[in-house]
Formats: structure tokens, sequence, C-alpha cells
């Protein structure tokens, strides 16, 4: 079978056989994207592939073009009320990003106390997790390297002048409470703070996982013991397919 998770920044492709991870794939959305995968996908022996996609919708038709000539139907997962155990804290359930909901699916079978994730690419997105299963909403900053013109963009169904943006005490259990969005500092120094209030609200001290391509620098920025999980929505998708 083939797992798809298809980012803002770039899609990436795992191929199993018979419980064993056999090939993987990346690649950036730059020209002959969708070609490259096509070949990739084309040389492996599989007939199921299953997707975890927040793309906009120009490269979701050209990723579904592509899909649909070598597999005809392909599984897409989006994040749900609750699943494997895992409540979702989003009060609007399906507009959870799906890729955050597979990282919360994975983290959950990785420790057995409270946790937060950490993905951080094009935008960072934070989750917080509790023991029992109960997602407490989280945060989605802009990534170290992107723009707020960026960041606007990849969030443009998003209206930046909602209210509820400027609510960023506490968790976000909504799209628009979760953005980060600080015109005076950077992310660099906006996660750290952030992370640290966050981290009180746990009766016990969270654990740290973190993913995406800047994880190792999420990890030195915070200073303090985290683990780097660079397939943590594999590992989500995963479980899902074998439930």
């Amino acid at each position: 079978m083939i797992l798809l998770d298809c980012g803002n920044s770039q899609v990436k492709a795992q191929y199993h056989h018979r419980g064993q991870l056999r090939a993987s794939f990346a690649c950036a959305y730059d020209a002959g994207w969708s070609g490259r995968l096509a070949r990739w996908l084309q040389a492996l022996p599989a007939s199921r592939a299953y997707l975890c996609s927040v793309l906009d919708s120009d490269r979701q038709a050209e990723l579904d073009a592509c899909l649909a000539e070598r597999f005809g139907e392909v599984t897409r997962f989006r994040s749900e009320a609750r699943a494997l155990g895992i409540v979702n804290g989003y009060l609007e359930p399906p507009r959870l990003g799906a890729d955050r909901w597979m990282a919360l699916l994975g983290a959950a079978a990785m420790t057995d106390g409270d946790c937060i994730i950490i993905d951080a690419g094009s935008a960072i997105t934070v989750d917080l997790l509790r023991s029992d299963g109960r997602h407490l909403g989280g945060a989605i900053l802009p990534g170290f390297s992107t723009s707020t013109a960026t960041f606007k963009r990849i969030f443009s169904h998003i209206d930046f002048d909602d209210p509820a943006i400027a609510e960023t005490a506490a968790p976000g259990c909504s799209t628009e409470a979760a953005i980060q969005l600080d015109y005076e500092h950077s992310s660099l120094e906006t996660l750290p703070a952030l992370v640290s209030r966050w981290m009180q609200i746990f009766e016990n001290e969270a654990g740290l996982l973190l993913t995406g391509g800047d994880a190792p620098r999420v990890q030195r920025l915070l200073q303090q013991p985290a683990r780097i999980v660079p397939d943590l929505v594999f590992r989500g998708m995963l479980r899902l397919v074998r439930q």
C-alpha cells in the first residue's frame, strides 16, 4: 500500500508491503512534481493508496488526477470527532487539519502521558494531548522562514480580521482561535514562550514530540527534552489503516 502525506510545501509518500516500509518518496511542489510522483508510483506493485492532504484546490486537483490514473480511487483521511480513543478538541472537528489529526493519532501510540506535539514546517502547529486521549486544541504560527504574506496565502480561506485570532492566551479550538500571528515578534520568540505557558496546563510534566522539517531547530530553541519523530503523520495513518 501507499501512504501519502501532502503538506503545504512538499509531498511525502511511503510504500509498505507485508507490514514493512519498503520505499519512500519526497519532493517539493516545483515544476513537474506530479510527474515525478507518478513515475515513482508506477514502479511499485501497490494496489491501494491512502491520503492525508492539506493542499489548496489547484494542487489537489493535480494530485487527484495523478492518483486516479494509477489507482482509480484512494482513501482520504480527514479529521473526525473521535478515533482510536482520541477526542478532537475542535468545536467543529472536520476543520482541524488532517495532518494535525494524524499526528495526534500517531502521538497517542507513543506515549502514556500528556504531550505537546509540534509540527514545524512552512506553518508551525502546536497541539496539546492529554493522557486520557482528550485533545485540548492548539496553535498555528508562521514557519521560521515563512513571511506573514506567505502565511496568509497558506490560510487564504481564513478571515484574518476575525476577532478570535486576537484571543491567543488559551489553546485554540478553531483555526481562527489557534492562529498566533504576532506582527511584532517572530515565531522564534513566540514559540518558546507559548510552549512554556501551555506546559502549565497539565498536572504532570508533558512530553514533547516534534516533527516537520524544522523539528531539529525547534529542539534547539526549546532547550528541553524532546523527541523528534519525522514520520509522525504516517504513524497516525498506519494506525487507521490497521485498526
